[in-house]
């Protein structure tokens, strides 16, 4: 073989060689910008906090464990108005910028860096602010804080979709969004305690017709939980209640039976007792006992449905609650770190179809 005929061939070797080379370049480079596309479209669908967008750029499903958990960060439909001006706020202070260096690509999966940025919300908790006004302003001048995030692909078809958005650096990025803010800064767990000694004790004295003198008291303890996710929960302790009942009548049956028969001490009763049928004054009271506590049992299956769920809204120091079982609209105030407002009740039991209740702090610990 010539020399010139082995040059020609192993020109042709190198030609293709180039080529191949150059396909494979220009491969890599359509394979980098679709995944920086990709990355795009993700981090525009993130600083847009849309649930359904972010979700559509991935491969979970619409109906899975992370699409729960996103819309429920992400839906502003449940917080108060306070805090849907303040998430617009940090919204609009959302960039994000692709590393587009850092795209590599290992057949259908990809990796690329992208970092988003925001104001610092953590700062807020340095400033004093009358109301949201002033956090929105605010926000505007707080430092800028940075989170990196790997995002992971793998193609689907011709679609590089997201795989990781299980990743705690992802979910970082909306730690906004579980921010309490400090004006009016009411999320927390509040008691309020009724004293219901005079009502019982005017229904009994009503019931005997004889005024007495009774001992010990009477106290209905009800929880109001608030929380940032502008929901809130209302409770009767009716357990407490139900024993409270339970003890004051049977403390105060000698004082009962004594006003009732005019008896000037509890040996008299004993003779009442006779009269009545009774082996004693004491088999006498614990049948009268046995019937009180059936009575206070037959009461307490209506109590068990004192406690709902619901939201409510802020207004500078006026709040509204909607909560299930429970007056609609109802508006309270914010006075002192205490939530007072009026709750509808069982008439008959607490002798008023409404009642003022002053919900105070619980101390943390």
């Amino acid at each position: 073989m010539r020399i010139s005929s082995i040059a020609k061939k192993a020109g042709a070797v190198t030609v293709a060689a180039a080529m191949l080379t150059s396909l494979a370049s220009c491969d890599m480079i359509f394979g980098q910008k679709a995944v920086i596309e990709a990355a795009e479209n993700f981090g525009d669908a993130v600083i847009s906090a849309d649930a359904g967008k972010i979700l559509k750029c991935s491969n979970e499903e619409d109906d899975g464990e992370v699409a729960e958990a996103l819309e429920l960060i992400l839906d502003m439909d449940l917080r108060t108005d306070d805090f849907q001006e303040y998430a617009d706020a940090m919204k609009d202070t959302m960039t994000y910028e692709i590393d587009s260096g850092s795209v590599k690509i290992d057949g259908k999966k990809a990796t690329c860096d992208i970092t988003f940025s925001m104001a610092d919300f953590e700062d807020l908790d340095d400033g004093d602010y009358e109301d949201i006004d002033d956090i929105v302003d605010a926000i505007e001048d707080l430092d800028t804080k940075e989170y990196e995030f790997t995002i992971k692909f793998e193609k689907d078809d011709d679609e590089w979709i997201v795989t990781n958005l299980k990743s705690d650096d992802f979910g970082a990025i909306f730690d906004y969004l579980s921010y309490s803010l400090p004006v009016c800064d009411i999320i927390g767990d509040y008691v309020a305690v009724y004293d219901m000694t005079s009502i019982l004790a005017e229904s009994l004295t009503g019931s005997l017709g004889v005024d007495m003198a009774m001992e010990g008291s009477v106290l209905s303890t009800w929880t109001l939980s608030i929380y940032d996710d502008g929901t809130c929960y209302i409770a009767l302790d009716t357990d407490s209640l139900v024993e409270s009942l339970k003890v004051y009548i049977n403390d105060n049956l000698d004082i009962m039976f004594m006003s009732a028969f005019g008896a000037t001490s509890v040996d008299e009763l004993e003779d009442y007792a006779s009269l009545l049928g009774y082996d004693s004054y004491d088999a006498m009271k614990a049948d009268l006992g046995d019937q009180i506590e059936e009575a206070i049992a037959a009461d307490e299956s209506s109590l068990e449905t004192a406690e709902g769920y619901g939201t409510y809204t802020v207004e500078g120091d006026t709040i509204t609650f909607n909560v299930d079982g429970y007056d609609t609209g109802s508006v309270g105030k914010i006075e002192n770190g205490n939530i007072i407002f009026d709750v509808e009740v069982d008439e008959d039991l607490f002798g008023s179809g409404n009642i003022e209740l002053v919900f105070e702090p619980v101390a943390a610990g």
